[in-house]
């Protein structure tokens, strides 16, 4: 429940303005007892985008209108939260090396996708469109997608 509060509070503020607190007040638990499980902002946030990345970086997803489209509320988090940190990735890649793979990943997952046949053009244009959604998602969040029940996840 903590990961999954906190990739929506990631999501929602990005990284800088996220507080652990709001992670502990979404799951409805005190600081302290996040910081038992995760030592500070960085290691949550790492784990928050690693739980993402299992989420949205799906093999089964790549091409999907399920991938471009998310719709389910926990693909639609992960999508977001990878999105808002590519969008900073020259920020934050310190804080979460991970980050700096997702693109190469991706590309591999679309080329995969896409088939040897038909030219690294479609290939960046599947990327372009992914990428694009998740920072779409991102920017489209609300309050009440962060303030949604954790529980229901």
């Amino acid at each position: 429940m903590i990961i999954t509060a906190a990739i929506r509070v990631f999501a929602y503020r990005g990284y800088d303005a996220a507080t652990v607190q709001e992670v502990a007040d979404l799951v409805g638990i005190t600081r302290p007892a996040i910081h038992h499980h995760f030592p500070g902002k960085a290691p949550l946030y790492r784990a928050a985008l690693d739980r993402a990345y299992d989420i949205a970086m799906t093999p089964a997803g790549i091409g999907a209108e399920r991938f471009t489209s998310p719709d389910h509320d926990e693909l639609r988090m992960g999508c977001a939260l990878l999105g808002t940190s590519l969008a900073h990735s020259h920020r934050i890649a310190d804080v979460a090396p991970r980050i700096t793979g997702v693109s190469a990943d991706l590309r591999r997952m679309c080329a995969r996708s896409v088939g040897p046949h038909d030219g690294a053009d479609q290939v960046d244009a599947l990327i372009t469109t992914i990428v694009g959604r998740w920072v779409l998602t991102a920017c489209e969040l609300t309050w009440i997608d962060l303030q949604m029940d954790v529980d229901v996840l």
